[in-house]
């Protein structure tokens, strides 16, 4: 494949940041790096998180043994649950830590080297064409300086009749961009694609969209939970740390509050010219 220009060694180190992974594995609940599904509110953060990835996956239909590619797996919460229901799950992440501490937590889960896990650049997929049943990717594509790329790249790997079911932190339409950025400015990225942006980039690479769903409240609950985290810290994370921590996720709530950051699930189907 063509190289191209892209931030993921920008991503590699933001996810291999010791405070940083401390911050996800102690506040953010160790197994999923993404926003929760709050049905009452009184889900903590891990609970929401995982009741989340369950949520997108239902949208899915996804059949007991069917080939599935996370092509961000973070810690590998998304690979357990794929497995727990009959699928055949393999991870991919950008960052070391993240594949080192997925592998770690599958063996823990029973699942010894069952789910393979390793290093790789969803701009780059490796393996053959039309070869996936389906891919997820949750909250990874904002990381990319080149999105276009990562959608063809999915179509790619998918089957004919493959979905792809994915979510993403957006900028609202119409959103004040000091704002995001300054909410975003931690992960190392700009805000300015929207809900809308995400749906033509999938449709400019093939894809038949089947499901867009906004859950703006979702995020919001997510961060005002992990500012209480932080109000009452884990031990391990330096006061150094909390400080930069706290004053980014007062950052993403005063964005959240005026309604212009959002999050957004989408599920896109590869057409099957034989149907």
């Amino acid at each position: 494949m063509t190289q191209i220009d892209t931030n993921a060694p920008q991503s590699a180190a933001y996810y291999d940041n010791d405070d940083t992974a401390a911050f996800y594995q102690l506040c953010w609940g160790g197994s999923d790096i993404h926003i929760g599904r709050y049905d009452t509110g009184a889900e903590t953060v891990a609970e929401a998180s995982a009741a989340m990835t369950r949520y997108l996956l239902s949208l899915t239909n996804l059949n007991r043994g069917d080939r599935v590619l996370d092509i961000a797996c973070g810690y590998g919460g998304t690979l357990r649950e794929l497995a727990r229901i009959g699928c055949h799950p393999k991870g991919m992440d950008i960052s070391r830590l993240c594949v080192e501490e997925a592998r770690r937590a599958n063996k823990e889960a029973g699942l010894g080297d069952t789910v393979p896990v390793e290093v790789g650049d969803f701009h780059d997929i490796p393996g053959p064409d039309a070869h996936w049943d389906a891919c997820v990717c949750q909250e990874s594509i904002i990381h990319s300086t080149k999105r276009p790329r990562v959608f063809a790249e999915v179509y790619r790997v998918l089957r004919p009749g493959g979905v792809f079911a994915f979510s993403d932190i957006l900028s609202a339409e119409k959103a004040d961009l000091a704002l995001v950025d300054a909410a975003f400015v931690r992960l190392g990225v700009r805000g300015g694609a929207t809900p809308a942006d995400y749906r033509d980039m999938a449709q400019e690479a093939g894809f038949e969209i089947e499901h867009i769903e906004e859950r703006p409240a979702d995020i919001k609950r997510h961060y005002d939970k992990l500012a209480l985290e932080l109000a009452s810290p884990p031990a391990s994370l330096s006061d150094s740390a909390v400080a930069r921590l706290s004053a980014s996720i007062q950052s993403w709530q005063k964005a959240l509050a005026a309604g212009h950051i959002t999050w957004a699930c989408f599920v896109a189907r590869k057409p099957d010219p034989a149907k």
